[in-house]
């Protein structure tokens, strides 16, 4: 393989029980009010994201302890804030997600 096509290293995300468990509660929230499959859709984007580009977030504070920031990711209808470790490529969620309003289409 050529040094030009070298795949990059893949940042290691992790998941708190906690949130574990909240995001099913908000997947079943957003069965309920009818937008479950952007939900799960929102989940596959942010978990990708996460693994090849955790910077797409918004930064929300540097981490003071080791190189890093707190950013706040949104795929809508899904938002969760998450620590980046450049150093260790490392991705942590440990903040409660938020299940956005869901978006209405209004007819013209």
């Amino acid at each position: 393989m050529s040094e030009g096509t070298e795949v990059p290293q893949r940042y290691q995300v992790s998941v708190s029980s906690w949130v574990r468990e909240k995001l099913i509660e908000l997947a079943d929230q957003a069965k309920a009010r009818g937008d479950g499959g952007a939900f799960v859709a929102a989940l596959r984007e942010f978990h990708r994201r996460l693994e090849i580009y955790p910077q797409f977030g918004d930064p929300l504070m540097d981490l003071s302890q080791d190189e890093g920031q707190i950013r706040l990711g949104i795929v809508p209808p899904l938002a969760m804030r998450y620590g980046v470790l450049e150093n260790r490529r490392w991705v942590f969620l440990a903040a409660r997600p938020v299940l956005l309003p869901k978006s209405v289409t209004r007819d013209r």
